[in-house]
């Protein structure tokens, strides 16, 4: 990302917002190229320090929490981090079962209300055409093999941890959403990784929160631009110099 950052803007510092595995991006690119950014926003945060641990009585129900809810929701992950090209190629040989795959994360990962069997009520917040657009992106290049190997990858580098003792110096901003499958941290957990200079506790909205609320994420995205394009003016501004 670095280096096609590089090829359009030169050595222009720049801004990261991700989520899912976007947040991961912006987490290790403030690791390895704090001088290249400007500042991380992300809408999502399970990449940590290594030794990052729940110390509150908030951070150990958090954790507890989100270990429960995984225990249900993460043999997608194992699966695909496991065993990627036996999931790839049965669902690039069949359009019904990756629309099945990917839908079912979009009705479970999404906040939304549910239907009088307790579905959730998908149509409520997504149309055909952009979930099918979705799907369509997987099955027309069949690139739905080479999107299963990003979690092998990580298994095999160990990327979901940061190092023991990684402090991100790198201004951060996150849009805490209400993702009811990957919660948002308490402020304070987040903290002890992340240097936090903005956070917002959104009213709804869930794992993909650009695609469910692209207002609300827009706006705060605008926010922590604003708050540390501030800080840096002012920092200019007391030595004397201008930007």
């Amino acid at each position: 990302m670095h280096g096609l950052m590089i090829q359009l803007f030169g050595d222009a510092r720049y801004f990261v917002q991700g989520g899912d595995w976007g947040h991961g991006i912006a987490a290790w690119a403030a690791h390895d190229r704090p001088d290249a950014l400007l500042g991380i926003h992300i809408n999502m945060m399970t990449v940590r320090a290594e030794d990052a641990a729940p110390t509150t009585d908030e951070e150990k129900s958090f954790a507890a929490k989100r270990a429960a809810i995984a225990d249900w929701e993460r043999a997608y992950f194992h699966e695909q981090e496991t065993r990627p090209q036996t999931l790839g190629v049965a669902m690039a040989d069949s359009p019904v079962g990756a629309a099945g795959w990917i839908l079912e994360k979009f009705g479970k990962w999404a906040d939304l209300p549910t239907t009088a069997d307790g579905a959730p009520d998908i149509w409520s917040k997504f149309s055909e055409e952009e979930l099918l657009t979705n799907i369509m992106l997987y099955i027309a290049p069949a690139s739905f093999v080479t999107a299963t190997w990003i979690y092998y990858g990580s298994r095999i580098e160990g990327s979901l941890m940061l190092p023991a003792g990684t402090r991100i110096q790198v201004p951060t901003g996150v849009a805490a959403f209400p993702d009811p499958v990957f919660l948002p941290p308490p402020r304070s957990f987040a903290e002890k990784t992340y240097n936090i200079v903005h956070w917002t506790d959104m009213p709804r909205g869930g794992h993909f929160a650009a695609l469910e609320e692209p207002e609300l994420m827009l706006a705060d995205l605008r926010a922590f631009i604003a708050t540390v394009s501030g800080a840096r003016f002012g920092c200019f501004r007391d030595h004397g110099l201008t930007t």
